[in-house]
């Protein structure tokens, strides 16, 4: 959704995933920090984003992945579908190894499930994320796989950090899921960071 700030007239764009359906939300204008009211997407709208044809990935630099799954099957869906998106991947059985890889390498999609070094895994990763330095979490996209929540809860997202969910029950979208994912976060960010730059704080 293209936004407009009535206080200094910057324009940027939100991605429709990161504003929740049928609810106004409030985002600050990243120039003047004035609150800005966004109108909820509709649920038409939404419904058709599923429909369409799957984003191909254009980057300038080579994107690596880290994968944080305990589900078996889960997994080797996920590296197949990752893989075959031509992302450089890396695999970890438990949060100490996570964390080891998160400390030391850039990696721009990080993946986890529920039950990740059993179940504390997940906490760890997202503890972790939250207490990043904001210019090192904003490269990250972090897509949970969860069971309890719906593929693109919004509301969930939000309040947890994370940049996408999705339900294992649609894992054979996954690839168009991610590829999406990826690229609205690198559009969001981009947007981000030249409104930055143009309030003199880039």
């Amino acid at each position: 959704m293209n936004v407009t700030c009535h206080n200094c007239n910057t324009k940027f764009k939100i991605p429709d995933q990161m504003i929740p359906i049928d609810k106004i939300s409030i985002f600050k204008c990243p120039k003047c920090k004035e609150k800005i009211e966004v109108p909820a997407v509709k649920q038409q709208k939404k419904a058709s984003s599923h429909q369409r044809q799957p984003f191909h990935l254009s980057f300038d630099e080579k994107l690596s992945a880290l994968i944080c799954i305990g589900s078996p099957d889960l997994k080797n869906n996920t590296v197949s579908a990752v893989k075959h998106m031509g992302l450089n991947i890396e695999v970890v059985t438990n949060f100490k190894a996570a964390l080891k890889k998160l400390e030391y390498h850039l990696y721009h999609l990080v993946i986890m499930d529920d039950i990740f070094d059993q179940n504390k895994g997940t906490a760890g990763i997202l503890d972790r994320m939250n207490t990043m330095d904001m210019s090192l979490r904003r490269r990250i996209c972090l897509v949970w796989l969860s069971n309890k929540f719906k593929t693109n809860d919004n509301l969930t997202s939000l309040h947890f950090s994370v940049n996408a969910i999705l339900n294992p029950s649609d894992i054979s979208h996954l690839e168009q899921f991610l590829s999406r994912t990826l690229l609205e976060h690198k559009h969001f960010y981009t947007i981000y960071n030249d409104s930055m730059k143009m309030a003199g704080k880039g």
